[in-house]
C-alpha cells in the first residue's frame, strides 16, 4: 500500500473513531438527561408499601407528573439540594434516604379518622363550600383494589391524626402531601413525621 492510500486509511479509521465516540458521548448524555429529567428507577428498600410494592422491587418513575391525591410517589426524607441528581444517581444525598409512599391528601385538604368495626379509616375532604367533597380512600393496582388495614387509634398508627375530626381535621399545609404506606400497621410516615414538602418529591410511580 503506497504512503498515500495508508494515509486515506488512517483519515478513514479516525472518521469512523470520531463517529463512534460522539454516538457514545451522545447515548450517555441523553441516559443521564432521562434519568435526571424524564423518567429513572428506584429500589423499593422497606416494607411499608406491602403488599402493593413488594422490598426489592424495582419500580420506574415519572418526573413529570404532577403530585395527586392517590398518587404513589417517591421522595428524600429529608432535605436535598440536587434531589434530582441525588436520586438519578446516588450523588449527593448525604444521609437522605429515598422512600416510597401513597400521597392520601394534597394541600388544603382536611383529613380526618372516623370509627370502624376494626379500627379506624381515613376521610379525606378536600374543595370548598358547594364544591366540596368527601371520600373514603380507595386505591388500585394492575386493576386490582388496593387493600388497606383500618388505623388503629394509638400514637403510633393514628399520630398527628389522633385529635383530627370532622369538625376540626388536619389540614395540609400549602406546598406539602401528606403520605402513608399502605402498610398502615409498620409505616412511618407523614403521620409521625408531618407534612412532605414537594420540593422532596422526585417523581411519581408509574
Amino acid at each position: 500500500m503506497s504512503g498515500e492510500n495508508k494515509k486515506v486509511g488512517r483519515g478513514r479509521a479516525l472518521r469512523i473513531l470520531n463517529v463512534a465516540l460522539i454516538v457514545l458521548v451522545a447515548v450517555l448524555l441523553a441516559f443521564v438527561l432521562i434519568r435526571i429529567f424524564f423518567v429513572t428507577t428506584v429500589s423499593v428498600n422497606q416494607t411499608s408499601m406491602s403488599p402493593t410494592y413488594a422490598d426489592g422491587e424495582t419500580v420506574f418513575v415519572g418526573r413529570l407528573g404532577s403530585v395527586e391525591r392517590g398518587a404513589v410517589v417517591v421522595y428524600f426524607d429529608s432535605d436535598v439540594a440536587t434531589p434530582r441528581l441525588a436520586s438519578a444517581f446516588g450523588w449527593f444525598a448525604g444521609d437522605a434516604k429515598l422512600l416510597i409512599k401513597r400521597a392520601v391528601a394534597v394541600a388544603g385538604d382536611r383529613i380526618w379518622l372516623e370509627r370502624t368495626d376494626g379500627g379506624y379509616k381515613l376521610i379525606i375532604s378536600y374543595g370548598e363550600g358547594e364544591e366540596a367533597r368527601i371520600t373514603e380512600e380507595e386505591y388500585t393496582h394492575d386493576g386490582a383494589a388496593v387493600a388497606l388495614d383500618p388505623i388503629t387509634f394509638d400514637p403510633d398508627t393514628a399520630g398527628v391524626l389522633k385529635r383530627a375530626t370532622r369538625w376540626d381535621p388536619y389540614i395540609v399545609s400549602e406546598g406539602c402531601a401528606f403520605m402513608m404506606g399502605d402498610n398502615r400497621s409498620v409505616s412511618v410516615d407523614s403521620r409521625i413525621t408531618g407534612d412532605v414538602p414537594l420540593s422532596r418529591v422526585i417523581g411519581v410511580v408509574m
